[in-house]
């Protein structure tokens, strides 16, 4: 049973928080299934690229570079992809990363793409370990700010396909909201924003990786997390400055596990907890695409500055 596992220094989660957190996920998954489906549905779509040309909404500018950086596993989704970085300012890179054999066919879309640029990788690590080879190399030193996204299916959820939607939809899926996340970029303290409904703040949500996320805090010189906090699903705004530890940690392709379908505990698992956690270790903070503070540093003076 869930209660009975040790999620932290060995101790018991208590019945009553797992049913609570239990209760609060079904909560999630049937609106999910329901409003989500509806704000994700293509009459929506169809609203916002009305209200979009009715409020005469620019193209989203910015002080500085953007790219888009996609992993893409299932070449069918690129279109919802180049959605997404029709959104973003002009003149916004696009860098797809891909496995070895999936490349041929992301090239012949993206051929007559301005400005996009496959990236062959192996199938390892999902989208963290193709992510942390573009910001190891340098290649995202370049930008300002980059838009996280991967074509996430998640074929053992239900609801995997709606979640992906909506990730998209309220990251990128308007010049309206790219220029509100923009926006916030404005202010150099912060780091990371991403969709709200995807904060995870609870101790559950360490699950079979804490002890891994605790080794690689500790690599980095980072205060160890003493509650995962974290995007569920990896997908956020970001400025590559933010990451600086994770960067200089240098984890490679070759670390992470062969694929297999893993579901949790993997080394992506436990990076994907980590994204916040460098980024206020630096000064930065983690906010939603509202502007909302989730996460600030916790030096006192900086804390302060930030809220």
């Amino acid at each position: 049973m869930l209660h009975q596992r040790p999620f932290a220094n060995d101790q018991i989660v208590p019945p009553w928080v797992v049913r609570r957190a239990l209760l609060r996920q079904l909560v999630a998954k049937v609106a999910t299934l329901t409003l989500g489906a509806l704000y994700v549905s293509q009459a929506a779509a169809r609203w916002r690229r009305w209200r979009d040309h009715a409020t005469g909404a620019q193209a989203p500018a910015v002080a500085g570079r953007v790219a888009l950086v996609a992993h893409v596993f299932y070449t069918d989704l690129l279109g919802e992809i180049l959605g997404c970085h029709a959104c973003l300012p002009p003149g916004a890179d696009l860098i797809v990363t891909t496995p070895l054999d999936r490349a041929p066919r992301v090239r012949e879309v993206l051929a007559q793409k301005e400005g996009a640029r496959v990236v062959p990788v192996a199938n390892r690590g999902r989208d963290i370990a193709p992510f942390l080879a573009l910001l190891n190399s340098g290649e995202l030193d370049r930008y300002d700010v980059v838009l996280k996204l991967h074509t996430k299916r998640s074929p053992h959820l239900r609801d995997g396909d709606i979640r992906r939607r909506l990730l998209f939809t309220t990251l990128a899926g308007s010049r309206r909201r790219v220029a509100q996340v923009l926006a916030l970029f404005a202010d150099p303290s912060t780091g990371l924003v991403g969709w709200r409904p995807s904060w995870r703040s609870h101790v559950l949500f360490w699950m079979l990786n804490r002890s891994r996320v605790e080794a690689l805090a500790d690599r980095m010189g980072v205060a160890r997390p003493e509650i995962p906090t974290f995007f569920e699903g990896s997908m956020f705004w970001v400025r590559p400055s933010a990451l600086r530890r994770l960067k200089e940690l240098g984890l490679l392709a070759e670390m992470f596990e062969p694929e297999a379908g893993q579901t949790d505990g993997a080394l992506h698992h436990a990076v994907e907890r980590l994204f916040p956690t460098v980024a206020i270790a630096d000064g930065f903070t983690v906010r939603d695409t509202a502007g909302r503070l989730l996460l600030a540093p916790a030096h006192p003076a900086l804390e302060e500055a930030a809220a």
